[in-house]
């Protein structure tokens, strides 16, 4: 599956604090110099910056590896502080101080990076330094050591935005046991939903924090609505508010948080740690007329659009069988790739499906959007829907962070049946590794936050079925047949398609060698011929043999059983990951599978 929208606020994107970042997303003065700036910005050099540096220094100076042992590097001081106004705009500035205690923290903490996407939003530094343990001060020469490039990322989703900027400034003179300081200024500068401010915390990191701020300064025609703390570790944060005749200032500052360790299959880190939410977006149903509202308008259909419809629905009476056709249409006729060329919202508001349709690709947004423009031509009600790739969303707090786009129909019966297009070689309307996540409908009238169905395993299996002799001379000679269903039709043909016969030959030669020393494979076939052809099941033959199988002491023999299930199956690249005698963070499967085997 691909995605191709924003996820979290940029702010999730660094490495250096324990906030973390998605794909895309755009989202320092003193206190009293803040306090007398005018409403809409926040100063453009702070002097001195947020921290107390005396006390961030000698907080410094008790940081070693004795104390830290685990860690490659120790947030010593964040103040981050948020202005933001009644249009949604808003400034950021951030004031970090962190003390690099290893090698491999020195080399996490060389390079600075912030994400921004123009017009929308800027980022800047105002002040990086580094700061050795003999106490001099290396202000890094920004104008030299500073670069900005189009995010290189959105490559491996075959999607090219040229506003999606990286901001890079690159610490030359870094070494185990400096600190590095910065002060840095996030601009954004027309929200994706106007008129709202959201934005996501990471309290607790990979990295022990000392101290960690986040102020929010709020209008007071425009006060944070929903507010939730996520896992909180006791005794770590405090919250208090005070208010000004201007503004609502709302405060968070944690202490003392030890560095969590990541686990194989854990969720993402930015959903299971301890973090804040904060929104002044009053309901999901806001969020859901505001993206149907950004749809809509590029819905509109043409004649040719229509002609090509009515050839795929030709002689289907079945409205299944119709909206299967319009399905694999959009899936394999229109390719995933695509520009960014949106002025409202970047990342999610999709192309005008007219151009989708002639230009034949689109990225995630566009091929949904597209299918349910032809859904509608074929009488068969549709919206787009948002959809979070990964573990549910915390509810409670409305947020517009959501990094894929796919579509809903309405059954006869009122219920949807979603469907994600954005794969040219599903089988499945709606794939596996979608469920158990949060979705949102844009409807007109507004919808709620929805969580998408579970596929059983018993729909994700691979079947295998395997005959074998063994002769006198002890060779074993046999053939398999196997049947990839669900997520494993889904993964394996996507594979399978994208490589030459030959690597085919070469991938099952591999798994019949480990049925038995000396096991060569003898036949092979794959079906369906066309491995595009989605109406016809994944099935694959093959014929194996080996010499002297079974190991002997004279007096007992032993003869390993043919079994390819340990070989072939999603399943497996699970399982390879469940060592772990203890855990604090959920094993994600991300959806349930099997192999049967007889």
């Amino acid at each position: 599956m691909r995605s191709a929208l924003c996820s979290l606020p940029a702010l999730l994107r660094r490495r250096a604090a324990p906030r973390a970042i998605s794909r895309g997303c755009a989202l320092v003065a003193a206190l009293a110099v803040l306090a007398a700036v005018p409403a809409r910005g926040l100063p453009d050099a702070p002097e001195g910056g947020l921290l107390d540096m005396p006390a961030v220094l000698a907080a410094a100076a008790a940081v070693d590896r004795e104390r830290f042992p685990n860690a490659d590097d120790v947030l010593i001081d964040d103040m981050i502080l948020c202005e933001y106004q009644a249009d949604g705009t808003a400034v950021t500035l951030d004031d970090t101080c962190i003390k690099v205690l290893t090698e491999k923290g020195r080399r996490d903490q060389q390079v600075l990076t912030r994400h921004f996407t123009l017009p929308f939003g800027t980022a800047s530094f105002l002040l990086v330094q580094v700061i050795k343990p003999d106490g001099r001060v290396i202000a890094v020469d920004l104008e030299a050591q500073s670069r900005v490039m189009v995010d290189p990322s959105q490559m491996q989703s075959n999607i090219y935005n040229p506003d999606s900027k990286v901001l890079q400034v690159t610490l030359p003179e870094l070494s185990p046991g400096d600190l590095v300081r910065y002060v840095a200024r996030e601009d954004l500068v027309k929200p994706r939903v106007p008129g709202t401010f959201s934005d996501y915390q990471i309290l607790e990191y990979t990295s022990p924090i000392l101290r960690y701020t986040y102020e929010v300064r709020a209008p007071r025609e425009l006060p944070l609505r929903s507010v939730a703390v996520k896992a909180e570790i006791p005794g770590t944060l405090e919250h208090t508010r005070h208010d000004t005749a201007e503004r609502l200032v709302y405060r968070w500052a944690v202490r003392d948080v030890a560095q969590m360790y990541s686990e194989p299959r854990m969720p993402p880190l930015y959903t299971v740690v301890q973090r804040l939410l904060v929104s002044t977006i009053p309901d999901w149903e806001y969020l859901s007329r505001w993206y149907w509202q950004l749809s809509e308008p590029h819905l509109r259909t043409t004649p040719a659009m229509q002609a090509k419809v009515s050839e795929l629905v030709a002689g289907l009476t079945d409205r299944e069988a119709r909206l299967r056709a319009i399905f694999r249409f959009v899936s394999q006729q229109i390719r995933y790739m695509g520009i960014t060329v949106e002025k409202e919202a970047p990342g999610y508001e999709p192309h005008d499906v007219a151009l989708t349709f002639e230009n034949r690709h689109g990225v995630c947004r566009d091929k949904a959007a597209l299918l349910v423009a032809m859904l509608r031509l074929a009488d068969i009600t549709a919206f787009p829907v948002l959809i979070h790739n990964g573990p549910r969303k915390d509810a409670e707090v409305p947020q517009p962070f959501f990094n894929h786009a796919i579509a809903a129909a309405l059954a006869e019966d009122g219920s949807v049946i979603l469907m994600d297009p954005t794969d040219e070689n599903t089988k499945d309307l709606f794939p596996a590794y979608l469920g158990n996540q949060s979705y949102l409908v844009a409807r007109p009238e507004g919808d709620v936050l929805r969580t998408s169905p579970i596929t059983p395993a018993s729909a994700n299996l691979v079947q295998v079925r395997t005959e074998a002799r063994l002769d006198t001379a002890g060779a074993l000679r046999g053939q398999s047949a196997l049947r990839f269903d669900g997520i494993n039709d889904n993964a394996y043909r996507g594979y399978f398609a994208s490589v030459s016969p030959e690597e085919r030959r070469r991938f099952f030669e591999g798994a019949v060698k480990r049925l038995a020393a000396g096991a060569r494979l003898t036949a092979f076939s794959i079906l369906p011929g066309d491995l595009r052809n989605t109406e016809e099941p994944l099935e694959v033959t093959l014929g194996f043999e080996a010499e002297a199988v079974p190991v002997s002491d004279g007096t007992t023999h032993l003869i390993p059983l043919p079994r390819l299930g340990t070989a072939i199956g999603m399943v497996n690249f699970i399982l390879r990951d469940a060592g772990l005698k203890e855990r604090r963070f959920p094993f994600l499967t991300e959806y349930a599978c099997g192999v049967s085997e007889e």
